[in-house]
């Protein structure tokens, strides 16, 4: 009886006990999931403080940062937002039913430019297709004004501009807190800025016109002969594979600035790629290095809200939140604007202009005479015989008057040397011009006596009127009547541009082009 009593107390005890052990486990884990919960509840106050942002970009900005802002805003916006009307009255005057790659350039968008440069030499100055204002208030001549550091006057004057308006605006406004709608709506203008002027370059690279093939008389020119800015471009002509290759990834850069969420990829591909594209024209006298700059500073700006979210995640190796301000449009009628304009911009900045620059590569390439040129004509031909007001003038490397070393293109353009100077047209043939005889891309950027003539012909008469594609000689005409006695064989006769006769005989060469036949096979002779 007494060892069943001790036994049934031995069993309540340790029944009793773990119980016990029981509830004491249960108070361990409810602690201990109370301590992971504010060790998360910590971890995810120091995130939001670490990256600075505790509310989400709610927090006061320092002076320095509204000061700064506000210098920045007033900058970009002069540089971004068009300010000539000629720009807006455009939108009402273009021929919408016979709509030019060209017209797609003059609509995307105006620079600021009130203070012009004049140009030290004819068509330096030339940046194609590439809007500019036409308000200006004052002109100057300064010798780097075309390719040196005068040439950045309007962007000085745009900072003076920004710097005096940041101070007065500073003056009237001690109230506000941040201005992190106003910095939303500025980046997102430089982005769609940047995308939108960079639509021309993009697709006429992509359908390879913005360095068409080499010509002829590139191909029979001396290098020497060429201007810096020329040897750079004709050096894509041949390889048109990278020429696409830098198309599509601008075409790239495009499509990641037209998306909130990859703005900042496109932003600092942007600085990266065409920022070494304002360095070689810098390099080489581009004539564009400006328009390339520009991508400098508006990918800079756009990338630099993200700089202190990758420092302190890179460098410092600490948790970090992006937390950006996004504008909520929370308005019917701004959720309709803003899919309306983005609608419109990748309708009209992407899909018509890629189409027109496409119809452009496939039926009238705009660097060279959409005119046919004479025949099975093209070609290297040797002057035989050349007359000068009727009297016979014998071959001489150095006769500053009988024509040398002619060419005759597919297209309608004959181009000779002399030995003699001209002052070169300056610019690469950037423009996206209308007429044959203003598609200049052959004779730009040439010297060493090389000339070039559009030529329009009359096949009923066998005459040919003879242009100089050289702007700074546009007004020299020549008329010359043409026979052709064999294939092989031209001879042309009449007036040149200095209103005297001439009779030159031109006899076909057969000449093979190492830079092209040397790719297919080994070239023993040429």
């Amino acid at each position: 009886m007494s060892k069943a009593i001790t036994n049934t107390n031995n069993i309540w005890e340790s029944d009793k006990l773990s119980k016990f052990e029981y509830q004491e486990d249960a108070h361990i884990d409810k602690f201990e999931e109370s301590q992971q919960n504010i060790e998360v509840s910590e971890q995810n106050e120091e995130i939001s403080n670490e990256s600075g942002n505790s509310d989400g970009e709610h927090r006061d900005w320092t002076n320095t940062q509204k000061i700064a802002f506000r210098i920045a805003f007033i900058f970009f916006f002069l540089l971004v937002v068009p300010l000539d009307f000629d720009f807006y009255a455009k939108w009402f005057t273009t021929d919408w039913s016979h709509l030019h790659i060209r017209n797609i350039g003059e609509l995307s968008g105006s620079s600021f430019h009130p203070i012009k440069i004049l140009e030290n030499n004819k068509g330096a100055g030339d940046i194609g297709s590439i809007a500019q204002s036409n308000v200006q208030f004052l002109k100057v001549n300064a010798e780097s004004g075309t390719f040196g550091i005068a040439s950045y006057i309007n962007w000085g004057l745009a900072l003076l501009i920004g710097i005096v308006g940041g101070a007065i605006w500073t003056l009237f406004d001690r109230k506000s807190k941040n201005y992190r709608v106003l910095y939303y709506f500025i980046t997102a203008a430089v982005s769609y800025s940047m995308l939108i002027k960079l639509n021309g370059l993009t697709f006429a690279k992509v359908f390879p016109t913005q360095m068409p093939d080499l010509a002829l008389t590139q191909l029979n020119t001396n290098f020497g002969d060429f201007t810096a800015q020329k040897l750079y471009w004709i050096q894509l002509s041949f390889v048109h594979n990278y020429e696409i290759f830098a198309g599509l990834a601008e075409l790239l850069i495009m499509i990641l600035l037209f998306f909130r969420k990859t703005r900042f990829w496109g932003a600092a591909l942007a600085f990266a790629m065409i920022g070494n594209i304002a360095f070689v024209n810098h390099a080489y006298d581009g004539g564009i290095h400006l328009a390339a700059s520009f991508y400098v500073i508006a990918g800079g700006f756009v990338v630099w809200g993200y700089l202190p979210r990758i420092w302190n995640l890179i460098v410092n190796e600490k948790n970090t939140a992006l937390n950006l301000y996004q504008f909520p449009y929370r308005e019917k009628w701004q959720q309709y604007v803003r899919i309306g304009l983005k609608t419109f911009v990748f309708g009209f900045y992407f899909i018509l202009s890629g189409y027109l620059h496409w119809h452009n590569y496939k039926h009238d390439s705009y660097k060279v005479p959409s005119r046919p040129g004479l025949t099975d004509a093209r070609g290297l031909y040797q002057v035989t015989e050349f007359k000068l007001n009727n009297k016979p003038v014998a071959y001489s490397p150095v006769d500053s008057l009988r024509w040398q070393n002619v060419t005759l293109e597919k297209w309608s353009t004959i181009s000779y040397s002399v030995f003699n100077t001209f002052t070169i047209h300056g610019e690469a043939g950037r423009g996206k011009q209308i007429k044959d005889v203003d598609r200049a891309y052959e004779s730009a950027g040439t010297g060493g006596g090389r000339r070039h003539f559009y030529y329009e012909e009359d096949p009923e008469k066998k005459v040919l009127t003879l242009y100089n594609k050289n702007k700074v000689y546009k007004d020299e005409r020549q008329i010359l009547h043409y026979e052709r006695p064999s294939k092989s064989r031209i001879i042309l006769s009449g007036i040149n541009e200095q209103k005297d006769s001439i009779y030159v005989v031109l006899d076909k060469k057969d000449r093979k082009y190492p830079l092209y036949e040397g790719k297919q096979s080994e070239i023993k002779a040429f």
